[in-house]
């Protein structure tokens, strides 16, 4: 593996389980004991009930394209011969957000709606990232 020149994920104790999953090839969701809410960043606090009781659990890695946009300037030097590249939020089935780049799917065909699944990209021995597929 190349020195990864992009900017990687801080190791923050709150989101460590979620890194060390997409490392094993799955993405890990917050969920509340309480209400059954998953969220991610992981927090001490469910959002909606307040619960404090939650675990960390598997999720399906599905999800749809809600919304994407185009770079076309390079804020960090790593992704000046990327531009211009897509970004897109994916909306998982379990009602989680994340950012991430649309892999194997060219601009054009991006659409709004469109099934997508995780997939993971180990950048580093430490740093696997989650980005998405086309489901197919």
């Amino acid at each position: 593996m190349s020195a990864y020149a992009k900017p990687l994920p801080p190791d923050d104790p709150s989101s460590r389980p979620f890194w060390e999953g997409a490392r094993r090839g799955v993405v890990m969701l917050q969920r509340c004991l309480d209400c059954g809410r998953h969220r991610f960043p992981g927090t001490r606090y469910c959002a909606q009930c307040r619960g404090s009781r939650s675990a960390w659990v598997e999720s399906s890695g599905a999800g749809i394209v809600e919304s994407f946009c185009t770079f076309h300037k390079a804020y960090w030097p790593g992704f000046a011969t990327d531009v211009p590249y897509d970004v897109v939020q994916v909306l998982l089935d379990e009602r989680v957000r994340l950012f991430s780049n649309l892999v194997g799917v060219p601009r054009e065909r991006i659409r709004l709606g469109m099934r997508v699944r995780a997939s993971f990209e180990a950048v580093t021995p430490e740093v696997t990232l989650v980005k998405f597929a086309e489901a197919m």
